[in-house]
């Protein structure tokens, strides 16, 4: 677990390790930064409108009854703006375990220190704000940071600076794999609980880099390994020519098909011979359960014995069943 410290001495640990054009390479509290033109320009900017935008936000939620500072979008999980530290209890009340901080260090307004002191974990992931997402490595680490809590009973508060992009991308990539959404399904589930979500294009790219890296590569991967479980001639019985009753076989007899069978000669009577027919009709019913009866069960013994001997080819293409006839003699 990554516990950080918000220091003087981690604010100025800050140091230029290579530089190549457009691309600049910083090592950070330990941490490895490539630094871009555009990444430079982007965190100026954001810089400068943190204060701003962390006003607008805070009037907003004091006037707008429905503009939370933060949202239950799961049983586990809250997704929500930058907290205080006079938000630290109301968080523990919420039965917060769990912080994921998805903020640049000047973002961040609550020191882990403060968090520990309420035995609530601090996972840190400096992310820059507006247009970028976190790495996949990272998203993999937050996920299943969530998941863990989620596992005994812990909720994980999940949050940047006004809960809307960075956030977001990581609760989202938690409900595709945890919860059996698709990515637009999940989307569109946190946008009906907390409206004012929004993914850039490159935090919509992430997570559907996640979808297919982490969620279907696996799920292949479970397909292919049950597959090679199965063995060889059992794969070639199941798609193989299956033995299935006919209905066609089934002989229905009726009162009118009784009609005509006089035997005056015998000096029986018309009652007597349609009594005798009926329970003829009787047992060939019998006789034609007991046949379905038995062509299921030698087609399973059929299935264990060649599931056993995977060594062994089938000698035939198709297996027959033994039939039994039936002679109905009317006197």
């Amino acid at each position: 677990m990554y516990i950080e410290e918000l220091t003087d001495k981690a604010e100025k640990e800050e140091r230029l390790v290579d530089e190549d054009g457009d691309k600049a390479v910083f090592v950070s509290r330990g941490n490895v930064v490539v630094l871009t033109t555009k990444r430079a320009l982007v965190g100026v900017g954001a810089r400068a409108l943190f204060y701003p935008t962390l006003i607008y936000n805070v009037v907003r939620n004091k006037l707008e009854s429905e503009f939370q500072w933060w949202d239950r979008v799961a049983e586990f999980i809250l997704l929500g703006a930058v907290p205080f530290q006079s938000d630290v209890p109301r968080l523990k009340e919420e039965g917060v375990c769990g912080v994921i901080t998805l903020t640049e260090p000047y973002e961040t307004l609550v020191p882990s220190s403060l968090y520990k002191s309420y035995c609530i974990d601090h996972l840190v992931i400096a992310t820059t704000d507006y247009c970028f997402a976190p790495s996949l490595e990272a998203i993999c680490q937050a996920v299943d940071f969530i998941h863990r809590n989620a596992l005994l009973g812990k909720t994980t508060y999940v949050h940047c600076k006004a809960g809307r992009g960075r956030s977001t991308t990581v609760v989202i990539c938690y409900l595709v794999h945890h919860k059996n959404m698709t990515p637009e399904a999940a989307y569109s589930y946190v946008r009906s609980i907390r409206p004012r979500v929004l993914l850039a294009a490159t935090q919509w790219k992430a997570v559907l880099e996640y979808y297919h890296v982490r969620v279907l590569s696996t799920q292949r991967s479970l397909t292919d390994a049950t597959s090679a479980l199965i063995p060889r001639n059992v794969k070639q019985v199941c798609s193989g020519n299956v033995v299935v009753f006919d209905d066609g076989s089934m002989v229905v007899v009726t009162h009118s098909d009784l009609e005509g069978y006089d035997d005056n000669d015998s000096g029986r009577s018309v009652n007597v011979a349609r009594n005798k027919l009926w329970a003829a009709a009787a047992d060939l019913s019998m006789v034609y359960r007991v046949k379905v009866v038995g062509q299921a069960a030698l087609a399973r013994i059929s299935y264990l014995w060649l599931g056993l001997r995977e060594d062994q080819k089938l000698s035939g293409k198709n297996i027959s069943m033994g039939g039994i006839s039936v002679d109905i003699s009317v006197y």
